[in-house]
């Protein structure tokens, strides 16, 4: 199972050879627009040789606005994202939620625990994974709802990549987590026509619960 420092490591790794790329990109549209580096410093208030490093990928903690700067000085644009790519180690409400959710289990039901995404250098993993014969379930334990939308994608997106049969969202029932999914409407009940009762029920007796789950404990 991957650490939280490979992780890190693997992360530094891939900034040094995403300002690398950069650089190079920077040097090239320099030079389609004719400008020298000395032009291009002068333009942001920097050196010529500092110009310099940065298409050589030889800052190794440049600012994010230096690197914005130079783009636009060289006519380009950068644009930097976010998304969810990383191992999420449990924290200890998950973990007191996900408790309480193995307690309603049959016992013929085996369990992961943060189940490795079993991909080449995926360091994903879901909650939990339960299997019995002929059913696996991923779980996706969530305490603080905050964009139903944005945390459902990665949801369903483990539980293709990790080859189960169903998704439990398994949700904490906090009045702010009830009302957000009382919000959310027709979106959840479409996404997850099993609710908790039935899908306790059928958890409880070792029984494929017969499609996506909601749980809210």
């Amino acid at each position: 199972m991957p650490s939280r420092t490979n992780v890190i490591h693997e992360a530094s790794r891939q900034a040094g050879w995403a300002l690398v790329t950069i650089g190079r990109e920077f040097r090239v549209a320099r030079i389609r627009a004719g400008r020298t580096q000395r032009q291009v410093g002068a333009a942001i208030g920097r050196s010529g040789s500092r110009i310099s490093r940065i298409e050589a990928g030889k800052v190794r903690r440049v600012p994010l606005t230096e690197l914005m700067t130079v783009a636009a000085a060289v006519g380009l644009k950068l644009w930097a994202q976010c998304f969810p790519g990383g191992r999420r180690p449990l924290d200890g409400a998950q973990l007191r939620l996900i408790e309480r959710f193995n307690a309603r289990l049959h016992t013929s039901w085996r369990r992961e625990l943060e189940a490795v995404i079993p991909l080449p250098g995926d360091l994903r993993a879901i909650d939990e994974v339960l299997r019995s014969d002929g059913c696996s379930c991923a779980v996706e334990a969530i305490t603080r709802l905050a964009d139903v939308q944005a945390q459902l994608r990665p949801a369903r997106a483990k539980q293709r990549d990790i080859g189960a049969d169903r998704l439990i969202l398994l949700v904490a029932g906090s009045l702010a987590n009830r009302r957000m999914l009382y919000e959310a409407g027709p979106l959840i009940r479409e996404a997850f026509p099993i609710g908790t009762r039935e899908a306790l029920g059928a958890l409880a007796e070792g029984r494929d619960p017969g499609g996506d789950c909601l749980i809210v404990l």
